[in-house]
């Protein structure tokens, strides 16, 4: 399956019983034999400021804000537009 990007910043993530954990923001990958994988999804407030920049942020004065992290196979994409958390 294939999901852009662009289609997951924003969304509401919900756990398996739904509750709403966040919204994705940012996602880390790394690169692997040429391919780009992701590693992990960042939710929140703190990843949507982590987007301007965390230089700027300390500059503000915002450098404690709690982010989550996702593993990347603990996020159920299988509906890119309602993606659950999956527990561990």
């Amino acid at each position: 399956m294939r999901v852009y990007f662009d289609e997951l910043i924003g969304r509401v993530v919900k756990d398996e019983s739904g509750t709403p954990v966040g919204r994705i923001f940012e996602v880390r990958v790394e690169e692997n034999e040429g391919e780009l994988e992701i590693v992990e999804y960042h939710l929140g407030t703190a990843a949507m400021l982590e987007r301007v920049g965390l230089s700027l942020l300390r500059v503000l004065g915002v450098d404690r804000l709690h982010m989550t992290t996702v593993p990347w196979d603990q996020l159920d994409l299988s509906d890119p537009k309602h993606p659950v958390l999956r527990s561990a």
